[in-house]
């Protein structure tokens, strides 16, 4: 959720966002979305580690953004964002030991 509101995709209505962590996905791609301004579908590799999963997740939410928003899909884009949306968006606090 963190990653969508810095994206400004949080606020939509009507959309349909399904994430889906799969075992294997096609051509062994890390990551896959697909969908339009209504509906977008998210699949994430479990091939990766949990944090090179978020990583790959944020990756691809800047390409939901992309749909949502009628932009063609950028791959520099998404590569250029994953790192910072990353940095800034994960609940690093969550992870601290008390």
């Amino acid at each position: 959720m963190n990653v969508c509101k810095e994206l400004g995709i949080d606020r939509r209505k009507r959309i349909e966002m399904d994430i889906n962590f799969k075992s294997k996905l096609q051509n062994d791609w890390l990551g896959l979305c697909t969908g339009d301004t209504t509906s977008i579908e998210i699949d994430i590799s479990r091939n990766q580690t949990f944090y090179e999963q978020m990583l790959t997740l944020a990756h691809e939410l800047v390409h939901a953004k992309q749909f949502l928003n009628e932009e063609y899909p950028s791959e520099k884009e998404a590569k250029s964002l994953e790192y910072d949306l990353f940095g800034r968006c994960f609940p690093w606090k969550l992870t601290e030991k008390s």
